[in-house]
C-alpha cells in the first residue's frame, strides 16, 4: 500500500530521529517515556525511521506495566498511518485512550476517525438486522468509546447533521432522537439545525432516499410521530406523511377528522387530503375514506331519529 507523505519540515537542528530512537532500549521507563513525547513531535518528519523501531513501540504498549503505554500506541498508531496500514493505525488508536484526540484538526486524527465511524456503524447494523436466533457481532468497548467522544464533541459544536448521519446508519434511535430534540434547546446554524422542527423535517426526507431496511424504517417513522406530536405547534402535514408511510390509515383519518373540527386548522387539513392524494395508493385512500364515512348503521340510525323527530309536526 502506499505510504501517505507528510511534510518534510524538519525539527529545528534535527537531521535523524536515531538518538531518540537509541532511548527506547534504555532501561529506566523515564527515558523511554521521554523518547517517546519526543518521537511523537517528529513523527511526521522521521516516520520512515522510526518505523524501522515498531516493534519495540508495540512492545511498551503492550507492557502493562509501564504507564507511558497509551503514548506507544499514539506513536505506533502516527506510523502506520504514514505507512498506509490504517487498520493497524485505528486499532492502536484506540489503543491510546483520550490521548487520541478527537477535536484535533488533522489529517491524521480525520482519516481514522472517518474509518472508525465506518467500522462501528457497520457493526451496529449487523447488530440490528441479525436474525434473533444468531450471534450479534461484538463491538470493542474502545471503539464505541473513541466514537462517544467524537459525538459529544460534535454535539458541543452543535455539527447536528454529521451526528444524525451517524446516528442513522448505526441504527440508534436514542441518539436520533437526542439530536431532533437538542435542536429546540440548542439551535445550530445551519438551515436543519435552527430548530426540532426543521430536523423533523430534514430526517424525514432522510429516511425516504437513504434507509433501506423495512424495520429500521419503521421503527424511525414511529420515533419521528412520537416526536411531532410531542411539539407544541405540531407539523401536521409531516406528521401525517409519516403516518400514512406507516400505513395507519386509522390515525391518519382521527388527525383529519381532528383538523376539520377546529375551524383554524381546516385549511391544514384539505392541504393534507390534497397531499395524500398525490403521495399515497389507491387502497390506502379507500381505508382512509372508509374510515371517515359513518357506518351504515349509524346513518340508518340517524335518518330513523330524523323520522321520529319530523313525525309529530307532520300530525299537526
Amino acid at each position: 500500500m502506499v505510504g501517505i507523505v507528510p511534510s518534510m519540515a524538519h525539527a529545528p537542528g534535527l537531521t535523524s530521529a536515531a538518538g531518540l530512537l537509541a532511548m527506547l532500549e534504555e532501561e529506566a521507563p523515564a527515558l523511554k517515556a521521554a523518547a517517546l513525547r519526543k518521537l511523537d513531535g517528529v513523527v511526521s518528519d522521521f516516520w520512515a525511521e522510526i518505523s524501522e523501531a515498531l516493534p519495540d513501540i508495540e512492545s511498551l504498549y503492550e507492557d502493562e506495566a509501564f504507564a507511558e503505554r497509551q503514548l506507544a500506541a499514539l506513536l505506533a498508531s502516527k506510523v502506520y498511518f504514514y505507512l498506509g496500514e490504517l487498520g493497524d493505525a485505528l486499532s492502536y488508536a484506540l489503543g491510546a485512550g483520550d490521548l487520541f484526540c478527537v477535536d484535533e484538526a488533522s489529517e491524521f486524527v480525520d482519516t481514522l476517525l472517518a474509518k472508525a465511524i465506518d467500522e462501528y456503524c457497520d457493526l451496529h447494523r449487523k447488530r440490528a438486522e441479525a436474525p434473533p436466533e444468531s450471534e450479534a457481532p461484538p463491538i470493542d468497548s474502545r471503539l464505541s468509546s473513541l466514537v462517544d467522544r467524537m459525538v459529544e464533541s460534535s454535539l458541543g459544536r452543535r455539527a447536528y447533521q454529521m451526528v444524525l448521519g451517524l446516528a442513522l446508519e448505526s441504527r440508534r434511535l436514542e441518539l436520533v432522537e437526542r439530536v431532533i430534540t437538542l435542536c429546540d434547546a440548542a439551535p445550530g446554524d445551519h438551515e436543519h439545525d435552527a430548530s426540532t422542527a426543521a430536523m423533523l423535517a430534514y430526517c424525514s426526507v432522510l429516511f425516504t432516499t437513504t434507509i433501506v431496511s423495512r424495520e429500521f424504517r419503521r421503527s424511525l417513522l414511529t420515533l419521528l410521530v412520537k416526536i411531532y406530536r410531542s411539539q407544541p405547534r405540531p407539523d401536521y402535514l409531516g406528521l401525517c406523511g409519516c403516518l400514512s408511510h406507516l400505513g395507519d390509515g386509522a390515525a391518519v383519518a382521527e388527525l383529519l377528522r381532528t383538523l376539520v373540527a377546529t375551524e383554524d386548522k381546516r385549511l391544514v387539513a384539505y392541504q393534507m387530503a390534497f397531499d395524500l392524494v398525490e403521495n399515497c395508493t389507491q387502497s390506502f385512500l379507500k381505508a382512509v375514506l372508509g374510515l371517515l364515512q359513518p357506518a351504515p348503521a349509524a346513518e340508518a340510525a340517524e335518518s330513523g331519529s330524523a323520522e321520529a323527530g319530523s313525525a309529530p309536526a307532520a300530525a299537526e
